[in-house]
């Protein structure tokens, strides 16, 4: 039995001994003895002014050099909160009056104030709802409305959403703690957002001893709920290090906030070493969970700034390259490619933006730098896009003139072909899979993830190797996908690094039950993609399908014999294809598929599917080609 194996047993008995242990909880007076070590703070003023040393001291000038169209963002969202209408994962604008933190507004499905452990997912509804809403990140857009109009009724707001939760959510007696994760973004997001509206009155003594120990509960719930896993942990385990390190962070005159600090410091970095890829990659290797461990990370270096912590320059090193990815990563529209997982998770999300947004981290003046930087230099930033193999990810990124490919072939977990212990992740079926962007126009994108644990099916159809833009041959999936484990996968590849080739850009993998081997080369010029694909696979008649999901800016698609021509507003695309020993000819349709283009959101869109038979060995090549109109 290998080192890891048993690494990974005794953190499973860890595991499941702090479960026994916090069941124990059931039976005791928590919110008495959750206190225990707990000191007040003497005033509202000590209380805010440690805000201030932590995150800096957010004033009207904070916001100077917003352009107009911030402002209007920033007062539409506020007013919107004012009013207790949500937009959370899909379910389009809802009014709730009163807010119900215990819902899930889309199904209706509502669940009872019982202790967190008991709680149970439904099937059917979706438990990210309360979740989401009670991370209170709606809160920084009252707190900058605020800032911005000195107008009371958003600073008010805040006090009273932030006295209801708490009302309302009983220490470990809710959905909302089911979670330390988003127990930690929780806490968070109401410093940030009190330290928007500390100049306003109502945060007097009596709120401020209320909050402070409320704040005071999330860092215990936390520090006996972390979501550790052996042999990484993910952006669960790093969230709630954070959170307990920003949490811990205030109480630096109690001696648990002192213990709870250093053992959260050491994780944090350790996380970051053990998350991030040398390439500046986090290891999960979604887009999307990308950008949110990059604010996980960086955020709270300029807090451990201001307080006179070092970080070392080994981790200073991977954030700024996580910057980099993200890039080098966004298309010339401005735009994130839907690389793997996606729920449009936010760390601290200080202005609403399209979640496919992400160069918002590199830019100095962003909203979201202006606060998390507040009085201090911005620390990470990049502004390189080139042509890039990331071998340790899987990933490459094409560029040419104006023409913009991201490749996949990664891994399932931090080492491509490591099969001693499988954890949950968040990527996808996806090798050899790719998008394609000519200037503002993308062209073929990945469909995305849609839902998680509300649709089992639907979250399995969004993981298949079909759902992206590669091959399948005899129906076999790239890894097999559980039916009951929808963030875990049976492996069944073994990948071989991505390559950079002098005339383009090289990828393969083997499935380990079907015996299939797939290598694809893509070369990409100013106005063509040329893709070959070798496959070998023994024995006879075998049945291939070659998958590519277009845009909805598409405005027609036509097929014309073995081609296809495609319209957008911009540019007319032609595809062909060529093949040679296949049996007989290629068969060409076109038919309408789902894709996701953010989380809870479903619609259609064309796909074009490539059918071929062939005998132990072939060979396709795909031919894009567009023109400007």
């Amino acid at each position: 039995m290998g080192s890891t194996t048993v690494r990974y047993f005794i953190q499973k008995f860890r595991n499941r001994l702090a479960v026994e242990k916090n069941r124990i909880w059931r039976h005791c007076n928590v919110e008495r003895l959750s206190l225990c070590g707990y000191t007040p703070f003497k005033s509202a003023d000590d209380f805010k002014e440690r805000l201030h040393v932590m995150l800096g001291a957010f004033a009207r000038n904070t916001m100077e050099g917003v352009t107009d169209i911030e402002r209007q963002i920033i007062i539409d969202s506020a007013s919107q909160a004012l009013r207790h209408e949500f937009d959370l994962l899909g379910s389009g604008p809802v009014s709730l009056n009163p807010i119900d933190w215990h819902q899930d507004f889309k199904s209706g499905n509502k669940w009872e104030k019982s202790f967190y452990r008991e709680i149970k997912r439904t099937p059917g509804s979706d438990i990210k709802v309360p979740w989401e809403l009670s991370r209170c990140q709606h809160l920084l857009w009252l707190g900058e409305a605020y800032l911005l109009t000195e107008d009371k009724r958003y600073a008010q707001e805040i006090i009273d959403e932030i006295n209801w939760w708490i009302d309302d959510n009983p220490l470990m007696y809710s959905v909302n703690w089911t979670c330390a994760m988003d127990v930690a973004f929780r806490a968070v997001n109401w410093m940030f957002a009190l330290n928007m509206i500390a100049g306003y009155e109502g945060v007097d003594d009596a709120f401020a001893k209320k909050v402070s120990s409320s704040l005071w509960q999330h860092g215990f719930f936390i520090s006996k709920n972390l979501e550790k896993q052996i042999p990484y942990s993910n952006n669960h385990y790093a969230s709630d290090i954070v959170g307990l390190l920003y949490i811990s962070s205030l109480y630096q005159h109690t001696r648990k906030g002192k213990k709870w600090f250093h053992f959260a410091l050491k994780e944090y970095f350790a996380e970051t070493r053990r998350q991030v890829l040398l390439s500046g990659i986090h290891y999960e290797r979604s887009v999307s969970y990308h950008r949110l461990m990059t604010e996980l990370l960086s955020y709270p270096v300029y807090m451990l700034k201001r307080i006179g912590v070092s970080i070392p320059s080994d981790v200073m090193n991977l954030i700024q390259g996580m910057y980099a990815f993200v890039a080098n990563y966004s298309k010339p529209n401005g735009f994130a490619p839907l690389i793997a997982d996606n729920d449009d998770g936010r760390f601290a999300p200080f202005f609403r933006r399209d979640f496919r947004e992400h160069n918002y981290l590199n830019d100095e003046l962003s909203i979201e730098n202006r606060f998390v930087s507040c009085d201090e230099n911005v620390l990470f930033h990049s502004e390189e896009q080139k042509s890039m193999v990331y071998s340790d990810a899987g990933f490459a990124i094409m560029r040419k003139g104006s023409s913009y490919l991201f490749i996949c072939n990664g891994g399932y977990s931090k080492k491509p072909n490591e099969s001693d212990i499988t954890i949950g992740t968040h990527t996808h079926n996806d090798l050899l899979s790719f998008e394609l962007s000519i200037n503002d126009s993308d062209f073929i994108i990945d469909p995305g993830s849609y839902l998680y644990t509300p649709d089992p099916v639907k979250r399995n159809e969004f993981r298949s190797t079909k759902k992206h833009n590669t091959i399948v041959v005899d129906g076999e999936e790239q890894n097999a996908l559980p039916s009951k484990s929808m963030f875990s996968v049976k492996r069944n590849v073994h990948i071989d690094k991505i390559e950079n080739l002098e005339d383009g850009v090289k990828g393969s993998y083997k499935t380990i039950k079907g015996g299939l081997k797939h290598e694809r080369l893509f070369i990409l010029t100013d106005n063509l993609l040329e893709i070959s694909d070798q496959l070998y696979k023994a024995d006879l008649d075998h049945k291939g399908k070659l998958f590519f999901h277009l845009s909805d800016g598409i405005k027609s698609c036509k097929q014309y014999g073995d081609c296809a021509i495609v319209e957008c507003s911009n540019y007319n695309v032609s595809f062909r294809w060529t093949a040679s020993d296949i049996k007989g000819k290629i068969r060409l349709q076109i038919v309408t598929d789902s894709y996701s283009p953010s989380y809870g959101i479903l619609k259609m869109a064309n796909c074009l599917i490539v059918g071929f038979d062939f005998d132990e060995y072939c060979s396709i090549k795909t031919s894009i080609e567009w023109k400007k109109k």
